[in-house]
């Protein structure tokens, strides 16, 4: 939904009595895993969308610590179009040396690695875990949730460097990676070995975000001498970008680390609307852009809603009306059951000086809103803009 008519409803709700009522950001499921032998709870979050509307999915480590940080930041960046929607799955932590930190092949290689050895000898079992959430979440959530096969891990601290192991070993699990202060507790040769991987093999289209706080330490050299590595051997179809917050410590990081990685994990996926392509640019661009992303990501990627509606916007402010009008068409043929698709249509219309088809458009709207039982205020707001295109002249 654009951001122009989320705050026109506002508006009008905002003159109507509340009633108290609950709201809720998610559910919580139960899924045991045969390959873990245990159950594992699993916090899922689903944005509005329309029925045969595919979601991105995010895979959030640490679930029931970060949930409603990450579901709130998802929400304020879908609801200003910085981001498609995306629904957010939430592992719950049960065994975080277990099932996070690397095993540590041969012999520990400095004092942290020794520390982790004999601190938690249960260690070491990441593979198994990344089995679980290929093998078991994963068919788990693309059967009860129209999902595209584009998937971001989310993990900080010990979670991060799971994400950064996930990455090194485990290639098109996930297409985004956002490793928000993880441990660099690696050995240089250990580092080598794992950016030898990226470089050296034929992987799918990823993006990472890397960020550290304040924390020094490891957790700084650590990510630096991984990123140098990085640009000496320049990974093939990996690009990545690291942020700092010095004035922030390791659990003050992850607000400022979600919004920022969020946003620039999925730029990717954005059409852009330039102001010379406002002016001058037709709607095939912005399908074009699409099936160029489709093909380079390796499925179907639809424009998004918000997509159309801002290009036309864009080229109706440059009077490009005819343009408009034909990019909401458009938007209408790829969403036919969707009323605030037809509402677009109608306004645009308007601004064409076709009022008797406007009034059509808002018709459409107001028959598809009342058979999906839209709130009684919506409707009254498209009577009113259907009742305003009657009353215009046609052109």
């Amino acid at each position: 939904m654009a951001i122009h008519f989320v705050f026109f409803l506002f508006a009008i709700f905002a003159a109507f009595p509340v009633t108290a009522s609950e709201i809720s950001m998610g559910k919580k499921v139960v899924l045991h895993s045969d390959l873990i032998g245990e159950d594992r709870p699993i916090w899922i979050y689903t944005p509005e969308h329309e029925n045969d509307e595919q979601l991105h999915v995010i895979y959030l480590l640490d679930g029931a610590e970060h949930f409603h940080t990450v579901t709130g930041v998802v929400k304020s960046l879908t609801d200003y179009a910085l981001m498609p929607k995306t629904m957010v799955v939430g592992i719950e932590t049960i065994n975080r040396p277990r099932d996070y930190l690397p095993k540590i092949v041969g012999e520990p290689q400095n004092e942290l690695q020794a520390f982790i050895s004999t601190k938690w000898p249960n260690s070491g079992q990441t593979d198994n875990f990344l089995k679980f959430i290929r093998t078991e979440l994963i068919p788990y959530i693309d059967k009860h949730y129209p999902t595209y096969p584009h998937r971001t891990l989310i993990g900080h601290s010990n979670a991060g460097t799971l994400a950064l192991y996930s990455l090194f070993n485990q290639p098109g699990l996930f297409t985004n990676y956002l490793a928000m202060s993880p441990n660099g507790w690696w050995s240089h040769a250990e580092i080598e070995s794992n950016v030898a991987k990226l470089a050296g093999a034929k992987r799918p289209y990823e993006h990472l975000f890397i960020s550290v706080g304040g924390e020094g330490g490891r957790f700084y050299t650590g990510t630096l001498d991984l990123l140098a590595e990085m640009e000496r051997n320049k990974p093939s179809q990996l690009v990545w970008k690291f942020q700092q917050y010095p004035n922030r410590g390791h659990m003050s990081g992850i607000l400022p680390a979600l919004a920022d990685g969020l946003e620039y994990l999925f730029s990717s996926l954005n059409f852009t609307i330039t102001p010379e392509i406002a002016k001058y640019a037709e709607v095939t661009a912005l399908t074009q852009h699409y099936a160029d992303l489709s093909k380079k990501v390796g499925f179907i990627m639809a424009p998004p809603v918000h997509s159309y509606v801002e290009f036309a916007e864009a080229q109706a402010a440059q009077q490009r009306y005819a343009a408009a009008v034909t990019t909401s068409q458009t938007l209408v043929q790829a969403y036919p059951n969707l009323p605030y698709a037809h509402m677009v249509l109608g306004q645009r219309l308007l601004d064409a000086g076709q009022s008797k088809e406007a009034v059509a458009s808002f018709d459409k709207a107001l028959m598809l809103g009342k058979a999906q039982k839209l709130d009684e205020q919506v409707l009254d707001a498209l009577t009113d803009m259907r009742k305003k295109a009657a009353e215009q002249p046609n052109q």
